[in-house]
């Protein structure tokens, strides 16, 4: 029979293991959660977009409704397409649904169309294997989201690495997220060489969701 003390000190021992072995996965988890989000390109103010910081009204609830569905049954179904006028809570929506999932350890790339422009346009005079890298960059998360689509307007070789990157993500049969302060015929307008078939292939992979009233921003200035 085990003595008292012994059975005390053995419990002991057990508990200060299992308390470790937590300790330590917790650190393993909030590193892995920082390099995601590292790596995601959600700048500091974005990383605080959630839903629950989301203002709901009349002309948004369905958005934030969409949102919620998107993640509940994210990495299946349709991806979402988020217009309206600027300031309505767009890009608001689309970084909540980046920093939910990436809590759930999914990998998320969010990035402006302008930043986009400007990684394809750095490639010029380079290898086609630096294209393909970009291509890669975006097509390889489990989704991407695309702010401000149609803000530049695309000269023919950005429009067609953009079409690359979302017919990838197409045949991958992943979702995608896109936003836009423009209509379908004025995106195609500003997408360039390929904007018919890059709204095309949206249309056909996204849900289209319209965010509409005043912009949050100038009435928060104004109050």
């Amino acid at each position: 029979m085990i003595d008292d003390d012994i059975l005390t000190f053995l419990r002991k021992s057990i508990a200060k293991n299992e308390a470790e072995a937590q300790k330590i996965l917790a650190e393993e988890r909030q590193k892995r959660l920082d390099k995601l989000l590292s790596d995601s390109g959600l700048g500091k103010k974005f990383r605080k977009r959630t839903f629950s910081t989301f203002k709901v009204t009349k002309d948004n609830h369905v958005a934030l409704t969409a949102a919620q569905n998107f993640i509940n049954e994210f990495p299946n179904g349709k991806g979402l397409l988020l217009t309206g006028p600027v300031g309505t809570g767009k890009t608001h929506i689309a970084a909540a649904i980046a920093n939910e999932l990436i809590k759930q350890f999914y990998t998320v790339i969010f990035r402006n169309v302008v930043d986009i422009i400007s990684l394809i346009v750095s490639t010029y005079h380079q290898s086609e294997k630096t294209i393909l890298e970009i291509i890669n960059t975006f097509t390889k998360a489990d989704l991407l989201i695309i702010d401000d689509l149609g803000k530049e307007k695309m000269t023919e070789h950005t429009s067609t690495v953009l079409y690359q990157i979302i017919n990838k993500i197409y045949e991958d049969e992943k979702p995608i997220i896109i936003t836009t302060n423009f209509t379908s015929e004025k995106l195609e307008q500003n997408l360039g060489e390929r904007g018919n078939a890059i709204v095309s292939r949206i249309t056909e992979m996204c849900r289209p969701i319209v965010l509409s009233g005043r912009d949050w921003r100038l009435k928060n200035a104004s109050s």
